[in-house]
């Protein structure tokens, strides 16, 4: 995720008039938010990338003020309102971004899913938002989707062989799990829960 991180400070525009005012990290998260939105909304993104840079941007503002999440809330109604389908500032990030996010975002989503699936005592958090009974479709799925990452000849994040970053990713969620109870847990709980509704909403476009 940090190709992707890295790739929206290269693309974003300094904003102008009251936006010149913002932090950084403020226009930035708009940026995001805007992409987002504005992706699904003019056929750029499919939904599981727009949940994914969601997902991504609620991670980034973690400890942010309420003033903060507030201008954040402006400046992004500014953008989407401002940005038309055609804006290089929407194409060209998403076009440079895409690569990214079948080797960076969706494979920890994937690897997320099976482990959990797998588990004797899914997390809560899991088996809220997976809600069907037979995951073994979703499943095979993501085996196939892994076995093409892997294809490709390109490593897997860190520079790890697929099988290396498929084991160790598995043995970290694992670990994750048993965060749920202690300090932390709040921030464990809700990656879980969106890694379920990222990889549901992956299955239902891919099999369409």
């Amino acid at each position: 995720m940090k190709y992707l991180a890295c790739l929206s400070l290269a693309f974003m525009v300094g904003a102008t008039g009251s936006a010149d005012q913002l932090p950084s990290k403020v226009r930035s998260g708009a940026y995001i938010e805007m992409i987002a939105q504005r992706g699904v909304e003019c056929g750029h993104l499919s939904q599981w990338e727009s949940l994914s840079l969601r997902a991504m941007a609620l991670q980034d503002r973690e400890g942010w003020s309420q003033a903060h999440v507030e201008s954040l809330k402006t400046e992004t109604a500014k953008r989407v309102a401002e940005t038309e389908c055609d804006a290089e500032m929407l194409t060209l990030w998403i076009e440079g971004a895409r690569k990214g996010f079948d080797i960076e975002m969706l494979p920890p989503y994937l690897v997320a899913y099976k482990t959990l699936s797998r588990m004797e005592d899914p997390p809560h958090a899991f088996s809220a938002v997976a809600l069907r009974l037979d995951k073994e479709p979703v499943i095979s799925v993501i085996d196939a989707k892994l076995a093409e990452l892997a294809a490709t000849g390109r490593p897997a994040e860190g520079g790890k062989t697929w099988p290396d970053y498929i084991e160790y990713t598995g043995e970290a969620i694992l670990k994750l799990t048993q965060q749920l109870e202690g300090e932390g847990g709040d921030q464990a709980a809700a990656w879980i829960a969106q890694s379920a509704r990222i990889v549901e909403t992956w299955y239902e476009e891919e099999i369409r």
